[in-house]
């Protein structure tokens, strides 16, 4: 019969199968990192009487039978009902584009260990259809989304009795540990970042900038979504472009509370009119050079990175911002100037006034000087 023994080491306890081997007679031992591990070594051998060339013979035959960790991910997505499609077709690509062909995509489930997942997530690189060049460092927020769908198919693969735990949990970005800063922009910025894209774009950024409309929401904006009263513009937000399984397409906005009208500056309004006065009404305000959708990924590699990559160096901003911290930004400077933060809530299209209120919390720099000074 064998028996495990915890063992000390110095690269921490380690865990030692001890057996009489039947085809020599004599007691043997072999070694094991984890204590799963070790058990299942042990169950083996005394399935098949202490045999060790049985033993390895019908784990080898075991091995054969047991789903790779990229066939977990990917019954993992089949099973999946809630998500939309286009959230679908995201997990399908960062298993395909981060799983599949990887080291640990490749081991059978029973051979995952945390430190494999730590080396996989070490190793993310950015794939072709990517916004950044490939074999470029992934984000935080990146490496994060395309962990959390490697522990939730593992998660599903404990519920479904296929692996004993979820080694993914737990595991964060073992390079930095750290989530990046949100980036805060100035009233200033935002007309430096806009003075620094091409002509073409110079409106739409202003049109995220003054209304804090999101980047799906602004691209989806037809002539006829904007009413004109008098000498001011109402844009009438009830659109969004969504990804899908079959590409973008048009959809309502993200929440109920996103259908909304959105009323802008004077000044804006006199830029929009301008801008749209030679337009049909189902003309889209924003498109690329051949006329076609401003898909963001498109946007993001030709215009917005090539931009802000440059204004750093420059020293015209000190951090790059995401394009969505513009939306965050305009929120920020709303509640700043005193603005009702129900007000800025049905503006924004948030559902929830907290949320409002977090992004305020993270972004506004100078309050917390400024309720430091009114002390005296």
């Amino acid at each position: 019969m064998a028996v495990i023994q915890e063992v000390d080491r110095k690269k921490g306890t380690g865990y030692r199968v001890v057996y009489r081997n039947k085809d020599t007679g004599k007691m043997s031992s072999r070694m094991f990192d984890e204590p799963d591990k070790a058990q299942t070594f042990k169950d083996f051998l005394e399935a098949n009487g202490a045999s060790l060339k049985a033993a390895i013979e019908v784990k080898r035959v075991h091995d054969k039978r047991l789903p790779r960790v990229h066939e977990i991910v990917t019954a993992h997505i089949d099973q999946l009902s809630k998500p939309q499609s286009g959230t679908i077709k995201r997990y399908r690509n960062n298993n395909a584009g981060h799983i599949v062909d990887s080291n640990l995509g490749k081991l059978a489930i029973d051979k995952v260990t945390k430190q494999a997942v730590i080396e996989w997530m070490d190793g993310l690189r950015a794939v072709k259809g990517s916004n950044v060049p490939v074999g470029s460092e992934l984000s935080q927020r990146t490496k994060k989304n395309i962990h959390a769908l490697l522990s939730s198919a593992f998660d599903t693969a404990v519920h479904d009795g296929k692996m004993t735990k979820n080694v993914a949990k737990g595991v964060g970005d073992p390079d930095t540990g750290e989530a990046r800063e949100a980036v805060y922009l100035s009233k200033d910025d935002l007309v430096i970042i806009e003075d620094a894209m091409p002509e073409r774009y110079k409106l739409f950024i202003r049109v995220l900038s003054k209304t804090g409309l999101r980047y799906n929401e602004a691209t989806a904006l037809r002539k006829r979504d904007i009413r004109i009263e008098g000498k001011r513009c109402i844009i009438m937000v009830s659109r969004a472009w969504k990804a899908t399984d079959e590409g973008e397409k048009i959809g309502p906005p993200k929440t109920e509370m996103a259908k909304r009208n959105v009323t802008c500056t004077l000044e804006l309004s006199a830029d929009l009119i301008e801008h749209m006065k030679d337009m049909r009404p189902g003309q889209y305000l924003f498109t690329r050079p051949d006329g076609e959708f401003l898909r963001n990924s498109y946007f993001h590699k030709y215009t917005w990175q090539p931009a802000i990559n440059e204004l750093v160096k420059n020293g015209g901003l000190d951090e790059k911002p995401w394009i969505h911290e513009i939306r965050k930004a305009h929120t920020t400077h709303l509640l700043q100037a005193g603005v009702a933060v129900n007000v800025v809530q049905a503006r924004l299209g948030h559902e929830d006034p907290q949320t409002t209120l977090k992004i305020y919390a993270r972004l506004a720099t100078d309050d917390d000087q400024k309720a430091a000074d009114a002390l005296g």
